[in-house]
């Protein structure tokens, strides 16, 4: 695992974690500025290759000034407690709704372990407290100057309320975390994330008019990796998330889970050759688990609106 420089930022390097043993799913991006940057942990699995790709690119781990997590679900910030020991001049930077969840991750997990099933959550790992000294909770325009680069952190919700988008004023790109769904290149597929429990439509695609509004020059996914036709993904996916939506809570009680699984992997998958059948499945079955306790929320407030 090495840090490549994107093509229009030298100082700015994407490395290729293999989350999930997946190649081109788990991006981490290095800021090479006057102070060092970070930005998203991966898994608690993928500390280890993190630190390797920051030595072989020359730093010393201890010479990274900020590690910024977009959220706080275990493929975002699962890494950062496990980085940090390493990192001792590093803050972390994360929205100020995700702050208590760091300082003690113990509900975080076991509401994950609860989403996701024991196999799948294996995969996500696990996450080790981070003490509160060395955390910043950041909220809406908040700002990490890190010399020529400088972040602006947006609250995002939808995906999560604890989401942050993060727009690099230098290169104007802004890193999505999993606000603007999941972006598999070479097969270029875009695809909603939608998980429990928290899964919002109505602001997920308030955060979609958000972010058109910076008029990004690229969308920095991670997962995976940079997209440089942002306005045309995001509208994609403003379309995108209300179709999921309209067919789990249509068709969830009439076809089953498998029914709605063959129908949106259809539609949005269908030209696959890069990522396996089997994996882009598993992430379609996340957002129909998601859409479907949205949809509950939404009956119940109804009934006792």
């Amino acid at each position: 695992m090495t840090f490549r420089p994107l093509s229009f930022d030298a100082e700015t390097h994407l490395a290729d974690v293999h989350m999930f043993g997946q190649r081109a799913f788990g991006a981490v991006y290095l800021i090479d500025d006057e102070r060092k940057a970070i930005v998203e942990t991966g898994t608690s699995w993928d500390a280890e290759r993190i630190l390797e790709a920051v030595h072989a690119f020359g730093l010393r781990p201890q010479e990274i000034d900020a590690v910024v997590v977009s959220h706080i679900h275990l493929d975002h910030a699962g890494g950062a407690g496990f980085l940090v020991d390493s990192m001792s001049a590093a803050k972390v930077y994360v929205h100020e709704r995700g702050y208590k969840h760091l300082v003690d991750p113990t509900r975080l997990v076991t509401s994950a372990r609860e989403a996701l099933g024991p196999t799948e959550a294996e995969t996500f790992g696990t996450m080790k407290p981070i003490p509160a000294n060395r955390l910043v909770a950041v909220k809406d325009r908040d700002r990490l100057d890190l010399g020529k680069h400088s972040l602006v952190f947006f609250d995002s919700p939808g995906h999560a309320p604890h989401e942050l988008t993060i727009l690099d004023e230098l290169n104007r790109c802004v890193y999505t975390g999993d606000a603007a769904g999941l972006y598999f290149p070479g097969d270029e597929i875009l695809m909603p994330i939608a998980p429990a429990p928290a899964f919002n439509l109505e602001q997920n695609l308030e955060t979609f008019r958000r972010l058109l509004a910076l008029k990004p020059r690229g969308l920095l996914f991670s997962h995976y990796g940079p997209h440089t036709k942002p306005a045309a993904a995001i509208e994609a996916m403003m379309a995108a998330y209300p179709a999921w939506a309209r067919i789990v809570r249509d068709k969830l009680a009439s076809i089953g889970e498998d029914g709605v699984l063959r129908e949106l992997y259809d539609m949005s998958c269908r030209a696959a050759k890069r990522y396996p059948r089997d994996f882009l499945e598993r992430r379609i079955r996340v957002s129909i688990t998601g859409l479907a306790a949205y949809h509950e929320r939404m009956e119940h407030a109804a009934r006792t609106g």
